[in-house]
């Protein structure tokens, strides 16, 4: 299985993409967990609705025929931990790449969200833009050590 992080960003801090390989690392071999990032649009003289649009287009440009696409968005749905692990083995079974949608820092464009097959809201607080696909990547691998029995969710 095949999950993508696909996020407007202007840079990658190492930290974050040193601890986001950490748990990308630890999945089993037959999963694969990246992150890619994408420049976000110049603000230069674009209003804020055309930012939006324009990130919306790379990413869905970027996003791969068939694949199942999960928008984060903070009006998406809330969900606990055993969501997530059940949605995790829907994801195995439907044999598609998944891909995770993070927007700039202005959210996501509506043609993003109607793309999306499943809008999931990690808290209904403002987090750090660069914290999310960190925050994914430690949920993936939670949501993983469940179906595998492995002690680091107890």
């Amino acid at each position: 299985m095949k999950l993508t992080v696909l996020s407007i960003i202007k840079s990658k801090p190492s930290w974050v993409t040193e601890q986001f390989s950490t748990y990308s690392s630890r999945l089993n071999k037959s999963i694969q967990l990246n992150w890619k990032g994408l420049e976000p649009v110049k603000n230069g003289k674009a209003s804020e609705k055309d930012q939006i649009r324009e990130n919306g287009k790379k990413l869905l440009a970027s996003i791969p025929d068939n694949a199942f696409v999960i928008a984060l968005d903070q009006k998406g749905d809330n969900w606990n931990t055993q969501k997530l692990k059940n949605n995790f083995e829907d994801w195995i079974s439907i044999n598609k790449e998944i891909i995770f949608l993070v927007g700039g820092q202005e959210g996501l464009s509506k043609d993003c969200l109607n793309r999306s097959n499943l809008i999931w809201s990690l808290s209904n607080l403002t987090l750090p833009h660069s914290f999310v696909p960190l925050i994914v990547a430690e949920q993936i691998f939670r949501a993983w050590s469940m179906t595998q029995n492995h002690p680091y969710h107890r």
